[in-house]
C-alpha cells in the first residue's frame, strides 16, 4: 500500500509539473495602495485630535507561489501598507504588517482568479500631536483573512513575467473587539 501511495504522489507531482503553463515555483513582487478603515474607537478618537494636511497610503508585498496545476496557485508572503498623515506640527502614521497564506483558483476565464488567505499580522501606530507629545504602539497580533480578485496576465501569456493587477479585502482583528478593514488595489511583477 505504501508503494502505491508513493507512486501515486510522484505521478501527480510530475504530471502537474509537466502540465503547468507557469513555472512550478514563482514569485510576485508588487506595489499597492488602498483604503484602511479602523475599527478601534479609541484609536479613531486619538487620531482625530491630530489635524493633518497631507496623506499617502502606499504599500508593498512579496508572494511566493506554488503552481501545481494550471487552475490552482498556493501562495504565502509578507506585506506592508502604510497610512501616512502629516502637517508641519503633527503626524499620525499607521503601518499594517501581514503574512498571508492562501490559495488562488482560476475558473478558466483567462488570467482571472479568486483567492482566499489566512493572514497573521499587526498594526504599528505612530502619533505626534501639536504639543510634541509622541506615542508609538503596536496593536495585538491578529488572525484574520483576506479575499483576492486579480487578473494575472502571465497565466495565459507567452511570458511568465507579465504583470498582475488586483484588488483585495482584508479583515484583521486588532484586539479589544476591534477589527480593521483594509481594501487594497495593487500591481505586481511576476518573477
Amino acid at each position: 500500500m505504501k508503494k502505491i501511495s508513493i507512486a501515486l504522489i510522484i505521478t501527480l507531482f510530475v504530471n502537474s509539473f509537466a502540465t503547468a503553463e507557469e513555472n512550478f515555483f514563482s514569485c510576485s513582487l508588487g506595489l499597492s495602495s488602498g483604503i484602511p478603515i479602523y475599527g478601534s474607537s479609541s484609536l479613531s478618537d486619538e487620531a482625530d485630535k491630530i489635524s493633518t494636511d497631507s496623506r499617502i497610503i502606499a504599500g508593498a508585498f512579496l508572494n511566493l507561489n506554488l503552481n501545481p496545476i494550471n487552475q490552482i496557485t498556493f501562495f504565502g508572503g509578507a506585506e506592508v501598507l502604510s497610512d501616512l498623515n502629516w502637517n508641519n506640527d503633527s503626524y499620525k502614521h499607521f503601518s499594517h504588517i501581514g503574512f498571508p497564506l492562501g490559495i488562488k483558483i482560476y475558473p478558466g476565464l483567462g488570467g482571472l482568479c479568486f483567492g482566499i488567505a489566512y493572514e497573521l499580522g499587526f498594526r504599528g501606530e505612530f502619533l505626534k500631536d501639536k504639543e510634541g507629545k509622541t506615542s508609538n504602539e503596536i496593536s495585538s497580533w491578529g488572525n484574520g483573512f483576506k479575499t483576492v480578485l486579480e487578473y494575472n496576465f502571465s497565466h495565459i501569456g507567452k511570458s511568465n513575467h507579465y504583470p498582475t493587477i488586483g484588488t483585495s479585502w482584508n479583515l484583521m482583528p486588532r484586539g479589544h473587539n476591534a477589527y480593521d478593514n483594509i481594501f487594497q488595489f495593487y500591481i505586481a511583477a511576476n518573477l
